[in-house]
């Protein structure tokens, strides 16, 4: 007697194409360092919009900061300076910010 075999089973000696193996996920840790990074590119050049670059440089440096203490980013050189980069373009989109409120709020 022999088994039929059905598209339902799995059969271990078949080939499992490589796109169809799931990816391993990426850490918390480090959507927060490219998260961080790119809010604090957004603040320094949208600094004019009257605060708007100031809450996205407030965003990158509570992002930077999270992503600086994640445990896999911690042992990562990389992405530890790529965080500390995300936290120092948000603090200069924040001092862009004001610069330009302080200009800006006497003249309207």
């Amino acid at each position: 007697m022999t088994a039929t075999t059905t598209g339902f089973r799995h059969d271990p000696h078949k080939s499992v194409p490589r796109s169809s193996w799931p990816r391993p996920p990426r850490l918390l840790g480090e959507y927060c360092t490219d998260l961080s990074f790119m809010l604090g590119s957004l603040s320094i050049v949208m600094f004019w919009m009257f605060g708007f670059g100031i809450l996205l440089g407030a965003g990158a440096i509570a992002a930077g900061i999270a992503a600086y203490r994640h445990p896999a980013v911690e042992g990562n050189e990389p992405k530890g300076l790529e965080a500390l980069l995300g936290i120092l373009t948000g603090a200069f989109g924040i001092a862009a910010g004001l610069v330009f409120l302080a200009a800006a709020l006497p003249n309207l």
